[in-house]
């Protein structure tokens, strides 16, 4: 019986071994991952801001970014630039500090994102034409779709008003469905529209109305949201109101 006593006691020393000797090695591969997964998150991001701004197929995504992009950081309720630094701006740290951002339900500001929370601050991206001038505003946008949340940039021409490119790089929408927000096809149609923005179930007529998504409804309606909240006045609606007096020129 002591046999199979110490058989059993040794069986679990070693199993116990094995599992801390494993989540150690996890938690150094971990550590030591972080700064080449953040690099790399850092990238994606950065390429997908290229191209709401049309400049894409790059060899160098860094370098064509710091080259072509002027990242800044704005403050939400003036619309003015602050001095933020825009590349240590965590966007999600951010909207849930109590101290960085605002909750929009004590605000009483009817959440039609479905966003709750909003930051106090944001990081705008300006690209930038040869000779200087403002060629694209690409502003970061969030809201809910009909499974979660839909992250992407809206691309602005340099009046503020006029839009250039919508997209959307992360969301939990349904394949072939509401998934078709990334189709090259339906984003083209966003393509010269003016603010504001109404997306129709079909038939859109004039220059404020996009065509929805086939069997999409609710992702249709959360993107339409989503542009709504993000340029008026309790999102990008402050900066924008600058930007078409001329600030950027």
């Amino acid at each position: 019986m002591s046999s199979n006593n110490e058989s059993i006691g040794k069986t679990l020393t070693v199993v116990v071994a094995l599992c801390l000797v494993c989540a150690i090695i996890v938690s150094f591969a971990s550590v030591q991952l972080r700064p080449l997964q953040q690099a790399n998150k850092n990238k994606d991001i950065q390429s997908n801001i290229l191209a709401a701004a049309g400049i894409d197929k790059v060899s160098n995504v860094s370098e064509t970014f710091n080259a072509k992009i002027e990242a800044r950081v704005v403050n939400m309720s003036s619309g003015e630039f602050v001095e933020t630094d825009p590349t240590i701006f965590d966007f999600e740290k951010s909207k849930f500090d109590a101290a960085l951002s605002v909750s929009l339900k004590e605000q009483g500001v009817t959440d039609i994102a479905g966003i709750q929370r909003v930051t106090k601050e944001s990081p705008v991206y300006i690209s930038k034409k040869a000779d200087g001038s403002t060629d694209a505003i690409i502003l970061p946008i969030q809201g809910y779709g009909l499974w979660g949340l839909m992250y992407g940039f809206l691309a602005l021409e340099s009046d503020g008003q006029t839009i250039k490119n919508i997209i959307f790089y992360k969301h939990g929408e349904t394949p072939g469905l509401g998934g078709e927000i990334q189709n090259p096809q339906w984003t083209a149609k966003w393509q010269d529209k003016e603010l504001p923005i109404d997306v129709v179930k079909s038939g859109a007529s004039n220059e404020h109305q996009i065509d929805g998504l086939s069997g999409a409804t609710l992702t249709s309606n959360g993107v339409d949201n989503t542009v709504d909240f993000w340029t008026g006045e309790h999102g990008f609606g402050p900066f924008l109101a600058k930007v078409r007096k001329g600030a950027l020129k």
